[in-house]
């Protein structure tokens, strides 16, 4: 329940603080952030789905064909044909009942996937910073946020630094806002140009920010906005949209042809109401209505496997893409590694002969500290033993920390002696941190730490023995010749400076000020961190290899890192190229366009150039999955064809993505991909299975109409083999697995987007050709032996029947012989088979069945009849699939 809008820009920040009861520097306790949220709820857009399987129902229902279905129904019931009646609405029934099934299933799974994209807050409780789930906020609560954060609930900002925020969610202007911590604002002040506020679900761009929650869940403004909007918009993909059309041009094709067949009918002297009843019937059985449904619960049922893979998906139109990826950009950190940093190496000048040690020294423990400071990593239980300290912030922070205390350094001393009063966020264009701190409440110091060669053009002092000297040319080549030594045993390399500052505050425009600020600094020294490598980081890129996927490294890390681990994964070549980002801002469209081919690492790449680059490989043809997780990343991550982010990454980056690897894993990707070709694999078994029966009945049916011969097969006859036989079977393929050496494919060649490729085309045609051929040589060759109509009819009906279900064996595998295939790989399909072949047998046996489908008891004989039509249609599907799928 919404409560009292109250106008939080136009409160002073006193007033804001009495009504919501908190304290700006501790925060809220335990206790009364308990209490509260029992009062307000969980900051959450949940609301209770009413009447959800009445929906569910009428969807069904509103069918235009289950309504002919239903009229027709009703027709036989006044005409008193008792047993069409029934056969008829007990096909409406489970037609109904299993569309529930289906669309009820892929809802929940889609409902599954989405309560997973967890998102945290750091906040302050009880005086303590600690991060905690988004939805756990309540009003009172203190929140921090800083670049690439999404705002987690609408708050009053009580301090900022340079902060701005992207409102798209709101205002669809992506354009950044900028932000402050001013007093407060006239009350009709419109929402767009409430600078004191940040609003749910907007992405921090730049700064950091430190705001008081007013308001969550429903009673944010995007809250509001998702209370009063009425009924849900489905997102539908181009595949959905390109099935729905292909269900409408197959649906037009089937009605004409069934006029047609009336007509004929008609004029060959068939009774009008037999004739409507046989067309009604092949139309529910052959227009593939079903066929939308089913590509979504194939997609949901995808989304959900990658997502046990660690793989989050957001969005279905993504899971169409993954089986066509041909190119994966992909970076360092995280993904070919464990994203475990450990400090290596402090490298520091010791000696008069100015020879660098990499040993114990207090220099070491100067850098180190140095290093603390700049850091942004944090405890967030302080409190606790030291055994039991959660450290927080990114990889190299921690590392960071980490080294700390095993130096015997006290960070919780070393912060109490430094407050810190601004600081400037690390940024992959900038390459670099820094925080600004007053020492003992005195002097004001400023600490860098960055990449070496951004960190070097600051300084021009070097510290030694607790003194500054002149960092000469000489001492210049000695720390590149270190820095290089390290960085070719694939270490990552960060360079740590300090200066006294004169001021309290970064100017906000730091850029414009950017010399004065940082120079004249001096260098502490260089850390080396080690970063192992994944332990099936090698054996993944060979599968994405061998599934014809490239896979290029680019990365913000030093050419000669990047060159040491690109050789120990692979993806090095003896004749591939390096590129630096220098080198490519340099070359003209023309010159890249000419070596990219030949490119296997871009190194020390700046975010904007990963643009430039996926774009020169989409202009070559491939299909591009770019990985990224800072907020620079975001246009690059849009570009993309797949758009993957770090989960250890920017909500920004997330945002922008369309699939969040929640382990960081490159290992991830590839299991995505396989994933992704096994979705359209099934969706193209599903279409043939579909399309393959359903027009082999069309073809028997016209062919007896069109030389006057009675109809092979009654209505009642054919809805049951469609709708209860086959039924069962449909959705089964849903659930088949991955077929062997499915990475083994040329993606430009056999993982096409459209699920009518050339190759399912001509099975179907030859399929339904062939089966047809034999059914209508069947039917001619009894009604020649003068057969009785009711005896042909049911051998007609048992081999439509146990087509069906020999059809759905050999489909489970499109590259395999039906002897190699292990069919008890998909218990969905297995159960589905043991249905169909239950309702086929209870038919032909039990007399009240066989009373209201017409059949009548067969021959041994006759049973084996159906099961060699059976066999030989098996045939025909394995022969076509050889020369189709099988033969190169």
């Amino acid at each position: 329940m919404l409560r009292q809008a109250i106008a939080w820009h136009s409160l002073d920040l006193k007033e804001i603080k009495k009504q919501l009861a908190t304290d700006f520097s501790n925060g809220l306790s335990e206790k009364e952030a308990q209490k509260r949220q029992k009062h307000y709820g969980k900051n959450l857009f949940e609301k209770k789905k009413k009447f959800y399987y009445l929906k569910l129902l009428w969807k069904q229902i509103k069918s235009p064909l289950i309504f002919i279905l239903i009229i027709a129904g009703l027709i036989t019931l006044i005409l008193k044909e008792y047993a069409n009646t029934t056969v008829i609405f007990i096909a409406v029934f489970i037609n109904t009942l299993m569309g529930i099934f289906q669309e009820g299933r892929s809802s929940r799974a889609f409902e599954k996937l989405q309560a997973s994209q967890k998102k945290y807050a750091t906040l302050v409780r009880e005086g303590r910073k600690k991060i905690i789930e988004s939805s756990e906020l309540v009003p009172g609560d203190i929140i921090e946020i800083q670049m690439g954060n999404q705002v987690p609930a609408d708050a009053r900002i009580i301090e900022s630094k340079r902060l701005e925020a992207n409102e798209a969610v709101l205002t669809g202007e992506w354009l950044p806002v900028k932000k402050d911590n001013q007093k407060s604002l006239p009350e009709k002040t419109h929402i767009t140009d409430r600078s004191n506020m940040l609003w749910m679900g907007s992405l921090v761009t730049e700064g950091w920010g430190r705001g008081v929650v007013a308001d969550t869940g429903f009673n944010s403004q995007v809250g509001r906005i998702a209370e009063f909007i009425s009924g849900e918009d489905t997102v539908v993909t181009p595949l959905q949209k390109n099935t729905k059309k292909l269900a409408k041009f197959l649906s037009f094709i089937v009605v004409l042809s069934l006029l047609v067949l009336i007509i004929l009918g008609l004029w060959r002297g068939q009774n009008f109401f037999g004739i409507f009843l046989t067309a009604v019937a092949l139309a529910v059985s052959a227009i593939p209505e079903g066929l939308p449904v089913a590509v979504t619960v194939v997609l949901a049922i995808g989304m959900q496997k990658i997502f046990s893979k660690n793989g989050l998906l957001k969005n279905l139109d993504s899971a169409e893409t993954l089986g066509s990826t041909s190119l994966i950009l992909t970076d360092k950190t995280g993904t070919l590694t464990k994203a475990e940093m450990n400090v290596e190496k402090i490298i520091t000048l010791l000696s008069e002969e100015n020879k660098l040690k990499p040993k114990e020294h207090k220099d070491r423990l100067a850098v180190l500290e140095m290093a603390l400071l700049a850091t942004e990593a944090f405890i967030e239980n302080p409190q606790d033993n030291l055994g039991e300290w959660i450290i927080r912030g990114n990889p190299m922070g921690r590392a960071i920390f980490l080294a700390s205390l095993e130096s015997d350094i006290q960070p919780l001393v070393l912060q109490k002696e430094h407050k810190r009063i601004d600081f400037i966020p690390f940024d992959a264009g900038r390459r670099y941190a820094a925080s600004l701190y007053k020492k003992n409440n005195q002097e004001s110091y400023i600490f860098v730490i960055g990449a070496p060669e951004v960190i070097l053009q600051f300084c021009n002092k070097i510290y030694k023995k607790e003194k500054e000297i002149a960092l000469s040319e000489p001492i210049l080549k000695l720390l590149n010749k270190a820095s290089l030594e390290e960085t070719s045993k694939g270490a990552r390399i960060l360079a740590v400076a300090y200066r006294k500052a004169d001021w309290d505050s970064f100017p906000r425009e730091q850029e414009k000020k950017h010399k004065e600020i940082f120079s004249k600094m001096t260098l502490g020294g260089f850390i080396a961190f080690h970063d192992p490598l994944r332990e099936n980081a090698k054996q993944y890129l060979q599968e994405s290899k061998e599934a014809s996927i490239r896979t290029v490294l680019v990365t913000g890390d030093h050419v000669e890192t990047a060159k040491k681990i690109g050789e120990e994964v692979g993806i090095l070549r003896k004749n591939g190229l390096v590129l630096t980002g220098d080198e490519l801002e340099k070359m003209s469209d023309k010159e890249l366009e000419e070596i990219i081919g030949k490119v296997d690492i871009f190194a020390r790449v700046l975010p904007q150039q990963k643009m430039r680059i996926s774009n020169f490989w989409q202009q070559r043809g491939e299909i591009v999955a770019m990985t990224g997780d800072g907020v620079n990343d975001a246009p690059a991550l849009k570009h993309a064809d797949i758009g993957i982010a770090l989960g250890s990454g920017t909500e920004v980056a997330k945002e922008a993505s369309d699939l969040i690897l929640l382990n960081d894993s490159f290992n991830t990707i590839v299991e995505a991909v396989k994933e992704g070709r096994r979705i359209m694999d099934n969706l193209r078994k599903i279409i043939t299975y579909l399309l393959s029966t359903s027009f082999s009945e069309i073809v028997l049916v016209a062919s007896s109409i069109l030389v006057g011969a009675p109809l092979p097969i009654l209505p009642a006859q054919i809805l049951w083999v469609n709708i209860i036989e086959e039924g069962f079977m449909n959705f089964a393929f849903a659930f088949e697995q991955a077929e062997e050496n499915i990475l083994k494919r040329d993606p430009k060649k056999e993982c096409s987007r459209a699920i009518l490729t050339t190759r399912i085309k001509k099975m179907i045609l030859i399929i339904v050709a062939i089966t047809s051929l034999l059914l209508i040589s069947v039917f001619f060759f009894l009604d020649y032996k003068n057969y009785p109509l009711e005896k042909v009819r049911t051998v007609m009906f048992g081999a439509m029947a146990i087509d069906a279900i020999f059809f759905s064996f050999s489909l489970k595998n499109l590259r395999k012989p039906v002897w190699k295939i292990n069919i008890f790989s998909n218990i969905y399909l297995l159960f589905s088979l043991s249905v169909s072949i239950f309702l086929l047998l209870s038919v032909l046996f039990i007399p009240f069945l066989q009373k209201l489908l017409s059949v009548v008891s067969l021959s041994f004989l006759e049973l084996m009849i159906i099961f060699i039509i059976g066999f030989l249609n098996l045939l025909t599907i394995e022969t076509v699939k050889y020369f189709v799928f099988r033969k190169q």
